[in-house]
């Protein structure tokens, strides 16, 4: 493949990972209000705070149950078919899942809303394609790197853009063309859009010559066979305490900001702007200035030390300022200490499977999505000052796994 076929796929790649990261963070500045503020319909007004806190963690929970189950399916048809049908597979099947996310919330009905994020959840595979097709587009360590660290960058760009569309197209108080509907149509025609893309601008990067054997419920089978693969186990362990930590303490912003510091939509919303843009700074300044300098484990350690010590912080904060200031610089390590890890993970991984090794990092992220709206509801139900301090304490157990293994990385003969 020349350079500028390679420059066309990974457009179309990012392209598709900016919109996937687009997707998945609009819910969190609009699941909140959504379901604590009554005027919108979908919860009564005599639901106690409790209730509204298990029906928000069902609803968060929903997409990583069925991603759970779909991710490692697509990774499989990625790495059979190729990476060009597992696209179409996914992006077709969100746009469904987005159109009825804003029909059901039209509506005023709970039971679909559910169903489609169940629906969107099982078919988000995009982000072990991207991963896998970003692996088959890189010769080198560094330059897997580099592109593992672009996946960042579009994400911390598609953040702010999601958070301003969540937060203001969804408030009817500001125009009465506004609903929370709006933005998941939105993204409903943006999706379209990268269909488009992926069908003109990229081109196969692989042979689709594995012949995994396709499984509905590989995402449990490959939550055992990934712990017990010596040479890819912490890695995958690392990927999911990551996710962990960093997915408590983002999923339930909206909610702490709104119980602990009485917060509108729109600080929610500037907030988790802010988050994004350092997220972004993270990713696109400071990791490729620590990869010139340091191994890809030692920036990773960097990105997770950075995390908890913000957060921590943030954790203290008796001001909303002060709180989202501390947790806006978390992610500045947060954002390059996943890219790092998965690039670890890559490394470890043979080359004729990166799209079922992906997959199971994906099942081990959407695990950990799963558990991320319960431990939420039953913090949340305790004492919402609890989310950080155990955020912190994920990522701390990340990092003490990561360096606990002095020896370097091995490549893994089978999967």
């Amino acid at each position: 493949m020349n350079a500028k076929d390679r420059k066309k796929n990974l457009f179309a790649v990012f392209f598709v990972a900016c919109l996937d990261n687009f997707g998945f963070g609009i819910v969190f500045v609009l699941f909140a209000p959504l379901i604590l503020n009554p005027i919108y319909g979908l919860v009564g007004p005599d639901a106690s705070l409790g209730v509204k806190n298990l029906i928000l963690g069902l609803l968060f929970v929903a997409f990583p149950l069925t991603q759970f189950f779909g991710a490692p399916l697509l990774g499989d048809i990625a790495d059979r078919f190729g990476r060009k049908m597992a696209f179409y597979l996914t992006i077709i099947g969100v746009t469904f899942g987005y159109l009825l996310s804003g029909i059901a919330i039209a509506g005023h009905s709970l039971a679909w809303l559910f169903i489609s994020r169940l629906i969107s959840g099982f078919c988000a595979g995009n982000l072990s394609i991207c991963l896998a097709s970003i692996a088959d587009l890189s010769p080198n360590e560094k330059i897997r790197a580099r592109n593992f660290g672009f996946v960042s960058v579009v994400w911390g760009f598609s953040w702010p853009i999601a958070m301003l569309v969540g937060g203001y197209l969804s408030d009817p108080t500001i125009s009465p063309y506004f609903n929370p509907s709006l933005p998941f149509y939105l993204t409903a025609i943006f999706s379209f859009i990268s269909l488009i893309l992926i069908r003109n601008m990229f081109h196969e990067t692989h042979a689709g010559k594995a012949k995994h054997k396709l499984d509905l419920i590989k995402g449990i089978h490959n939550i055992m066979q990934a712990l017990g693969l010596a040479g890819l186990r912490r890695y995958f362990i690392i990927v999911l305490l990551w996710t962990l930590g960093w997915g408590l303490s983002v999923q339930w912003y909206g909610v702490f900001s709104i119980e602990k510091f009485h917060i509108s939509q729109q600080g929610i919303t500037w907030g988790l702007i802010l988050q994004g843009l350092l997220w972004t700074l993270g990713g696109s300044f400071l990791n490729p200035i620590l990869l010139k300098r340091y191994s890809t484990k030692i920036t990773c350690l960097i990105g997770l030390a950075g995390a908890v010590l913000f957060i921590l912080l943030a954790s203290f904060a008796d001001s909303f300022i002060f709180f989202t200031s501390m947790y806006a610089l978390a992610a500045v390590g947060a954002s390059f200490a996943l890219s790092n890890a998965l690039n670890l993970l890559s490394i470890a991984s043979p080359k004729n499977i990166q799209g079922k090794t992906m997959g199971l990092s994906q099942s081990m992220m959407s695990f950990a999505w799963f558990l991320v709206p319960i431990a939420g509801s039953v913090l949340g139900n305790v004492n919402v000052g609890l989310f950080y301090p155990i955020a912190a304490i994920f990522l701390i157990f990340a990092w003490v796994l990561l360096i606990a293994k002095k020896e370097p990385v091995r490549k893994s003969n089978s999967l």
